[in-house]
């Protein structure tokens, strides 16, 4: 008898393991925005980002230029990064125009939301969100990696 519920908890215990393992990877999202990498170190008030909805465009960082949001829902780190690239028109010329809290790619008429942190689109043909940058604020200063 003990040793008939010994192997019931190995089995438990493996099947647990074999779940968490096969479900580990699942947040290492892949977006179709091809990799550059990325080390930026400024401060926002040189750019006008002192106000919650406000945005300024990068053309020279990440693959199609680096959009940073300035989003009140996080007072520890209030400053989003987004690629410019359009997920849908996957192309440095191709790159979304940012209106405060509204981004929209001049090519294929895709609008991302930039509120709230998730730069989803909100009108396609796009279907990926745009891609994210970390960000820290510490210090007075905006710091954005991969």
């Amino acid at each position: 008898m003990v040793q008939f519920s010994r192997k019931i908890v190995q089995t438990v215990l493996l099947c647990f393991f074999l779940l968490i393992g096969s479900n580990g990877c699942k947040d290492d999202y892949v977006s179709v925005v091809p990799y550059v990498p990325v080390d930026m170190n400024f401060n926002p008030t040189n750019y006008i980002l002192n106000s919650p909805g406000v945005s300024v465009t990068f053309e020279k960082f990440g693959y199609g230029g680096i959009i940073i949001f300035r989003d009140a829902s996080d007072s520890s780190n209030p400053y989003l990064a987004f690629d410019a690239c359009c997920t849908y028109e996957v192309s440095t010329t191709c790159r979304v125009v940012s209106d405060g809290s509204l981004a929209t790619c001049p090519c294929c008429g895709s609008q991302y939301i930039l509120f709230g942190g998730n730069g989803s689109p909100t009108k396609g043909p796009a279907t990926e969100p745009l891609k994210q940058y970390r960000t820290s604020f510490i210090g007075g200063r905006i710091i954005v990696r991969n």
